[in-house]
């Protein structure tokens, strides 16, 4: 619910968080331009491998493999059928009439058209068929003719001259070239992964989704999950008959139900007069969507693909679902709320409990999703089969990719500052996995009670400095009862209107931690423009330089020398992104009176020292940022608006007294002294800063800077208007 100043949450943006140290390239602004040359940069980029697997490991997955009988009936089938798909003569059996691409001549969407009736004749032979196979189609259906429930969906034959629209929006996505060279295997790899991205990014009633490629005679098959992206070692077209039957066999075979090809039937899709709107079942309640919250998680083709709908129960009572995928061996968001309550009720007095369950976000119920009384988790290609030796993560060579047609926008996506052009040359070594398995990961749904705006999209400023302040007495219970959050972001406190009033509240917990001073926290966790310094290096910053240094004289091989302790988070941690939080409000936001285009207020600096203390990027920017008080305070004199610097004048102040804390904390390292005495103190004193902020916020509305940056003294020559803003389905 929103109050009469502060709107309902639109399309603004928030990098959303996962185990992972460095920037998520598909959050940058490049990507979010349109732009579909700079969109699949991104999107390779963050990918940075794919997982090559044998192929009939990957075939098996989509189902189980025709016997030797049934693959002899069909060949005796395409051999007899008076359309004679298959010759079998003293040559041996081969396609009748499709010629491998390299060797023909005209145009290509004529080369593959033979390609087409093999499939068809093929889908043909399998009992039970629900697909059928249509190439190079001159009308595309519309989106929900592809995945409204009940309807035959189709398969499409999607060669260059396709929309890549239409590739997105089928059950199966097709890339085809005459050619076999690098620059063609790479072209097609490009244009297959951006379909992939599409379909999951777009449709949420996708698991996970399928694709092919052929170039000339190599067929790949491609898989697209919330773990990995795997792909098949090729196989020739031509000479592996029973190899490209057996795909398209088991494709077939597969769409009988529909959820084999990677549809989910816990979720309906159903039209709510000109909108689109989603029945998700949840254990034995069935809840129906009525806008969208948050959906940049989808973005990302592995990861948690997060979408946050508002929703309604069976009686008509407000709720929020939460659709995200978590690795196998993490607790659920709601499993781990428990436990932090339960630690609350342990730690913390009566009133000091009652308290703290209001500043959290209300569950109501979690469930992982489960799939004919099976738990819904990513494939696992590789289950059952004896193929160790011959699977690998193949790294991208990315090149510069031809263009293509703009994409849509994500619900609930954070601008980042940075260009993903500017450091992209240099960042893609840090992407590069480094995995020596294969990553799992498990559908889970999660009910709330609470249904409100995040923090960032509050765009009165007192509202919104009120929201931060109930997000860090969450943190202040949660630090008193044990336990350090690990992601504090703007993203992460929503701002809640009911009949009891207003309150900020503190929500996803899937980082959490119980505080174990014999366990390193060793992954550096949470959203890297709210990240602590300290995290971000994994490193105690504020010791002594002096504190840990071999004495004179002493052999450098002495083992009995003390070594420093494993780097952990602690809650001086939770509340330093508390701070960053403060101070991207600011520095993303300016007040409505400088928005006003006659006001001499210079957004673009502005914009340009946001980059800079937001880059989206690990590095020494956001070091020098924080630790210069004296800098931090000229260029919040400089580049704010009058009105937001006389309301944020702390923001370097509270930066000192973080960083005091931690030199306290630090003092005798390797020794840490993080007692609650440091703790209460830190909190006071960093509620103190929040409070007397938002006495000073009186009436200030908020206007985000990229708004005023597409209408205030634009310069010339500067990247394209993205596509209008339009629902992402129906």
């Amino acid at each position: 619910m929103a109050t009469p100043h502060t709107p309902r949450s639109q399309r603004s943006q928030i990098l959303p968080p996962d185990v992972v140290p460095f920037t998520h390239h598909i959050s940058q602004t490049d990507y979010r331009t349109g732009d579909l040359k700079l969109g699949r940069i991104a999107v390779l980029a963050d990918l940075g491998s794919y997982l090559q697997v044998p192929f009939d490991c990957l075939v098996k997955c989509v189902g189980a493999m025709p016997s030797q009988q049934d693959l002899q009936r069909i060949r005796n089938s395409l051999t007899n059928k008076e359309s004679k798909i298959l010759t079998d003569d003293e040559s041996g059996l081969r396609w009748t009439d499709f010629t491998p691409p390299a060797k023909s001549k005209g145009p290509e969407e004529n080369m593959f058209q033979p390609l087409g009736l093999i499939i068809s004749e093929i889908l043909a032979e399998v009992p039970d068929c629900g697909v059928s196979f249509l190439a190079n189609p001159k009308e595309h259906p519309s989106r929900s003719a592809t995945i409204l429930p009940g309807l035959m969906d189709t398969l499409y034959l999607a060669i260059k001259k396709l929309s890549p629209r239409c590739i997105g929006l089928t059950s199966l996505c097709h890339s085809s070239s005459r050619r076999n060279g690098i620059l063609s295997l790479r072209d097609d790899e490009q244009k297959i992964i951006w379909s992939l991205h599409s379909i999951m990014r777009e449709d949420p009633c996708r698991r996970f989704t399928f694709g092919i490629t052929i170039e000339d005679t190599q067929l790949r098959l491609w898989l697209s999950n919330r773990a990995f992206l795997a792909v098949t070692e090729p196989i020739n077209f031509f000479e592996n008959i029973d190899g490209v039957i057996s795909l398209f066999y088991v494709l077939g075979s597969a769409s009988s139900t529909m959820k084999e090809l990677g549809w989910d039937p816990t979720v309906e899709r159903v039209r709510d007069g000109k909108e689109i709107q989603y029945k998700f079942t949840i254990g034995n309640e069935v809840f129906t969507t009525t806008r969208e919250l948050a959906t940049y998680g989808a973005d990302f083709m592995v990861g948690r693909g997060t979408r946050v709908y508002e929703a309604t129960d069976a009686k008509g009572k407000k709720v929020a679902i939460k659709d995200s995928w978590r690795e196998v061996e993490r607790q659920s968001d709601g499993e781990i709320l428990e436990n932090i309550l339960a630690s609350c009720a342990e730690k913390l007095q009566a009133e000091e409990l009652a308290d703290a369950k209001r500043h959290f976000v209300g569950v109501r119920l979690w469930k992982d999703v489960t799939i004919d009384d099976t738990p819904d988790e990513t494939l696992d290609p590789l289950v059952g089969e004896e193929h160790n030796c011959t699977w690998e993560w193949v790294s991208f060579n990315l090149n510069p990719i031809l263009f293509a047609r703009p994409h849509l926008p994500s619900t609930g996506n954070v601008p980042d500052s940075g260009r993903l052009s500017a450091f992209l040359p240099t960042q893609l070594g840090s992407i590069a996995r480094s995995d020596t398995g294969i990553p799992r990961r498990v559908h889970t749904r999660t009910v709330f009670h609470d249904v409100g705006v995040a923090v960032k999209d509050v765009t009165s400023l007192a509202d919104n400095l009120s929201c931060l302040s109930g997000g860090l007495k969450a943190l202040y219970y949660m630090h008193k009862a044990g336990w350090v959050h690990r992601d504090f972001s703007v993203g992460n406190v929503i701002w809640v209107v009911d009949n009891n009033g207003s309150i900020g509240k503190l929500g996803d917990f899937e980082y959490a931690k119980k505080i174990d001073s014999n366990i390193s926290h060793d992954v550096r966790t949470g959203t890297i423009h709210f990240m602590a310094v300290e995290v971000e290096r994994e490193k105690y910053l504020f010791r002594p330089t002096t504190s840990n240094l071999r004495p004179l004289g002493r052999d450098p091989h002495d083992t009995s020398l003390p070594l420093g302790p494993p780097f952990r988070m602690n809650f001086l941690h939770d509340i330093e992104s508390v701070w960053w939080a403060f101070t991207w409000i600011f520095f993303y936001h300016t007040d409505t009176d400088a928005a006003d285009v006659n006001h001499p207020f210079n957004v673009h600096a502005q914009w340009e020292q946001f980059w800079l203390a937001f880059p989206g990027t690990v590095g020494q920017l956001r070091w020098e940022f924080f630790v210069f008080g004296d800098e931090l305070q000229t260029t919040c004199d400089k580049v704010l608006s009058e009105t937001c610097c006389r309301v944020c004048d702390c923001i370097p102040h509270f930066a000192g007294t973080l960083q005091d804390a931690y030199r306290k904390a630090e003092a005798n390292y390797p020794l840490l002294a993080l007692d609650d005495t440091l703790l209460k103190d830190m909190h006071r004193q960093a509620a103190g800063y929040l409070d007397r902020a938002q006495q000073h916020a009186g009436g200030i509305e908020l206007c985000p800077l990229p708004n005023l940056l597409k209408q205030k003294r634009p310069r010339p020559g500067e990247e394209t208007s993205p596509p209008p803003k339009k629902p992402r389905h129906g």
